[in-house]
């Protein structure tokens, strides 16, 4: 027996008696209808609820709604002689079971798409059951999730994860499910679930038992972070069993975050990691600094804190707040700092010297950094553009009237650009790199002035352009012609050859 025939083992071979009853008085509640009819100018009913005919009063009428004297179902009346080929009524249910095989540390779901259809006879209409998607949830060590589609035959997921939005899935099947297994304390019903079947939480709770624990001690966030894409900093030890593990902390630093529990997850993580400094800042003095109106500013501390301790950067970032107008808020003040840190090693500057970590003018230091940033880019650009030169001197090519030259420095990409007003300008980088080539169709008579621009890419063009974008004139075209096929063409065959 492989895998998936063992797993199949779990599931009930027959449909729960509550699953149906749950999907004729909630699922499908609205799927009541009072068919009318006249015989001999009597009115007559028939109700799909309860099977049953009987005489109206005579008033119902077409789309109307009224009660079944018999069962007393509240239903909507449509004529026994209107067209029905379209009334079909539908749902779907996501129904919880213990498992078939471990009821005791395993539970089960089951996706059932359900179906009426009044487009035949309306007195024999059945209530149709298919199951699209089955869900087995393993508790242990470790735990295991899986659930399978029905895609032909059954075919196992890559991951669990819900069949629709906005199932319907009725919370009693889950309680009696869980009851008497792990999963009864897994806390599932203090996290609100978007798409209202659990899929994802018991799927989540199965890899970790955690969860628990985590919501228990009122780091209720995390889970449900972890369960729908948030951010969890890399606050939480997942895997881990013991309390202060689970919040990377030690016990006496857990015994400081359990008592406060008002931490939100970046004061958390800044508290984590600054428990390895010498002299870190207490929990007070984090919330205080990092309140919420300072933002998510943790992609950028995370480049600071490579080389100073946290109480350093609060304690600098808190100086130049108040020496420079620039920076009104911290965020502003960490987004700068942080493009300095990175120009700095670009520049290749020793960031563990403090006077070039901590400048006294946080701003006028950037400034000069980004200005030398620029320079040395443009130079190495330049470089690239002058080698590379070298090589392109192949494509050039002349006949009596034009002349093409390839592009050997950024400066001539800048006026070939403003010149033709088209925005040549950009792919300097790209043609210092290689990844494109731009060469220059010049008149003959007048070699110095922008013309037309061509782009090659894989030894081909892919776009001639003149002033302000313009297509190639006929004389124009022909001279490229006679270029791709004298350079062009010859080169491609010479690589075919080889």
């Amino acid at each position: 027996m492989n895998q998936k025939e063992k797993d199949m083992t779990h599931f009930p071979s027959k449909r729960s008696e509550k699953l149906e009853k749950y999907v004729i008085d909630e699922l499908l509640k609205h799927s009541r209808y009072i068919f009318i009819q006249r015989v001999s100018r009597v009115q007559y009913g028939y109700c799909t609820h309860c099977n049953s005919r009987f005489r109206t009063s005579g008033d119902l009428k077409h789309n109307g709604k009224s009660e079944c004297p018999n069962c007393k179902s509240d239903c909507r009346v449509k004529n026994h002689g209107m067209s029905r080929k379209y009334l079909r009524d539908h749902g779907t249910v996501v129904f919880y079971e213990k498992s078939q095989v471990n009821p005791d540390s395993a539970i089960i779901a089951q996706v059932f798409r359900v179906y009426r259809d009044y487009s035949g006879d309306y007195t024999k209409v059945q209530t149709e059951y298919v199951i699209v998607a089955k869900y087995l949830f393993e508790s242990g060590n470790p735990g295991r999730a899986t659930m399978y589609e029905r895609w032909g035959g059954w075919q196992k997921a890559n991951s669990v994860h819900s069949i629709e939005s906005y199932p319907h899935c009725p919370i009693e099947s889950i309680k009696e499910a869980v009851t008497g297994t792990p999963f009864y304390y897994s806390t599932w019903d203090q996290h609100e679930q978007p798409q209202r079947d659990y899929v994802k939480f018991f799927a989540l709770y199965s890899k970790y038992p955690v969860i628990e624990i985590l919501t228990k001690l009122g780091f209720k966030y995390f889970v449900g972070a972890k369960l729908f894409d948030g951010k969890t900093y890399s606050c939480i030890n997942w895997r881990a069993k013991q309390l202060h593990d689970v919040l990377r902390l030690s016990k006496q630093d857990f015994q400081l975050v359990h008592k406060e529990q008002k931490l939100n997850p970046m004061q958390l993580r800044l508290f984590q990691l600054s428990r390895k400094d010498s002299a870190p800042p207490t929990i007070q003095e984090i919330q205080n600094f990092f309140t919420d109106s300072v933002g998510d500013v943790m992609n950028e501390l995370n480049v600071v804190l490579k080389y100073s301790t946290l109480r350093k950067a609060m304690n600098y970032m808190q100086k130049q707040v108040q020496i420079c107008d620039t920076y009104k808020t911290y965020f502003g003040l960490l987004i700068a700092w942080r493009d300095y840190i990175r120009d700095c090693e670009t520049l290749e500057m020793d960031l563990s010297h403090s006077l070039i970590l901590f400048p006294k003018n946080l701003h006028e230091e950037h400034q000069r950094t980004m200005k030398l940033v620029k320079t040395t880019s443009d130079e190495r650009s330049r470089a690239k553009m002058l080698k590379r030169a070298e090589t392109l001197q192949k494509y050039k090519f002349e006949d009596q009237e034009f002349v093409v030259i390839p592009a050997e420095t950024t400066e001539e990409l800048i006026e070939e650009g403003k010149r033709l007003e088209h925005c040549v300008a950009r792919y300097a980088d790209r043609h210092a790199e290689g990844k494109t080539t731009i060469l220059f169709v010049r008149r003959k008579n007048n070699p110095n002035s922008p013309y037309y621009t061509i782009e090659l890419q894989k030894n081909a063009i892919k776009q001639a352009r003149g002033f302000k974008n313009a297509s190639m004139t006929p004389d124009v075209q022909k001279f490229v012609q006679q270029f791709e096929n004298t350079k062009l063409k010859r080169k491609r065959k010479e690589v075919a050859a080889i």
